[in-house]
């Protein structure tokens, strides 16, 4: 059969009449040219003893080249009995799937699950949520199916330029939502490489300053920086608390016992109502520790961070439901990345003291104080090798810890504000009992 019967001028050149017509170009390959001066390339095949015409595209879109090129590769899957018109529908439908999957949408789908399978604290669940976003925005609109090793390297090499502590992180859960996506069958295979560049090989470690006077400049630096509300306050209580990042960013008012509380009489089973006590009970499925017969991690208040707590809640008034809300929208609160960056960033403290590293600064300090072991364990939500310790928990009895408090925050607002720290005096006292930065 002749080939090649058409030419570039008599495709151009070709008019429209009142009824549709085709100009062949030999062995099943056609220009169809509608009444309305539409032109397009069709290709007619026989499958089964029938004739079929499969439409390769539009001339704006193919050249007359293109079109004996393609008509070439259809020629080959219609000789091996493929009816090419349902492929082409399938693969339309799969652009369509693939389209409606973008890795935005699976990645939100992946958290909800990951959030519900593995119980993930709201904390941890914001964190991972704000770290995609900040790192791998850029792949939001991407269908799955297109996304390549190629694609993902320049941002993961961004991340460990701009936030080195990150990267793997970022690293680990981009690779679980991949592999997600391959358990679902959207994808055939997950296009990151088999193995990452470098190993963890040890446990993480937090690098703290522990000894008062460089506690001091760390408190006098985060009060001139003069932060957010939401970082101020998180600093506030992850500074007088020692309680982890997690935990602090998604405290709640009604978590917090502000006017007054029950503290114990001795030893005993009975109590009194101290005006100037207060607690924090951070639910027990936010902490690292999850084992719910313990019930919530009770905090003792140290009275200056009480009375701050007591000035936040009254100026936020009763409608609010976070302690530390995001600048943006108060009805959430605040990530643990944006409190990382306040410190590795505004304060300058990236390898040298992270938002975790106050329970070290806590425990080394009491613990070169002479303090009781058990006590500061207790207040870490460690776990404590005797049963007297173990009753702190149990029996709530958090006398021994809220005298540790009251000290630990004596101590601090006396290295803040340059005063002479004596460590081992109960009745050390510092110049001012502000907590250091206003929210």
């Amino acid at each position: 059969m002749a080939r090649h019967l058409l030419t570039d001028r008599a495709v151009r050149n070709a008019k429209p009449v009142p009824k549709p017509y085709r100009l062949f170009d030999g062995d099943g390959l056609a220009l169809w040219v509608s009444p309305t001066g539409a032109k397009s390339w069709q290709l007619r095949y026989r499958l089964g003893g029938k004739d079929q015409t499969l439409t390769l595209g539009k001339l704006d879109h193919l050249t007359l080249a293109q079109a004996r090129t393609k008509a070439n590769e259809q020629r080959k899957l219609a000789a091996e009995g493929e009816h090419l018109t349902t492929i082409k529908h399938a693969a339309k439908l799969k652009r369509t799937v693939d389209a409606s999957n973008t890795f935005g949408k699976f990645a939100a789908a992946w958290i909800a699950r990951e959030a519900r399978r593995m119980r993930w604290t709201q904390g941890y669940r914001d964190e991972v949520t704000a770290s995609l976003k900040n790192h791998l925005a850029a792949l939001d609109s991407q269908p799955l199916a297109k996304i390549t090793a190629a694609m993902t390297a320049p941002m993961l090499l961004g991340v460990e330029q701009s936030a080195p502590h990150m990267v793997e992180k970022v690293r680990r859960r981009l690779r679980a939502i991949l592999d997600d996506a391959v358990e679902h069958g959207i994808i055939p295979g997950n296009p990151l490489p088999a193995t990452r560049r470098r190993k963890k090989l040890e446990r993480r470690h937090f690098p703290a300053q522990t000894k008062l006077p460089e506690i001091g400049d760390i408190l006098r630096a985060a009060r001139a920086a003069d932060p957010c509300k939401g970082i101020a306050r998180a600093h506030a209580l992850l500074v007088y608390t020692a309680q982890r990042v997690s935990e602090v960013v998604g405290a709640k008012w009604a978590e917090f016992e502000l006017d007054g509380a029950d503290v114990p009489i001795g030893e005993g089973q009975h109590t009194k109502r101290d005006a100037n006590a207060g607690n924090w009970a951070i639910p027990r499925e936010r902490m690292k520790r999850k084992d719910e017969d313990r019930g919530p991690h009770v905090v003792p208040l140290p009275p200056a961070l009480l009375a701050a707590l007591r000035e936040w809640r009254e100026a936020d008034g009763a409608e609010a439901i976070y302690v530390c809300p995001a600048p943006r929208d108060p009805s959430k609160p605040i990530t643990p990345e944006g409190v990382e960056k306040f410190y590795r960033n505004a304060l300058v403290l990236g390898g040298k003291h992270s938002p975790h590293s106050w329970r070290s600064a806590f425990s080394t300090v009491c613990r070169e104080a002479g303090k009781d072991g058990d006590a500061v364990e207790a207040q870490l939500d460690h776990v404590v090798g005797n049963k007297v310790a173990a009753a702190y928990d149990r029996a709530k009895r958090l006398q021994r810890r809220r005298e540790l408090m009251r000290w630990y925050e004596r101590q601090l607002i006396a290295a803040r504000d340059g005063a002479d720290v004596v460590m081992l005096g109960r009745q050390s006292a510092a110049p001012s009992s502000s907590i250091p930065i206003s929210a």
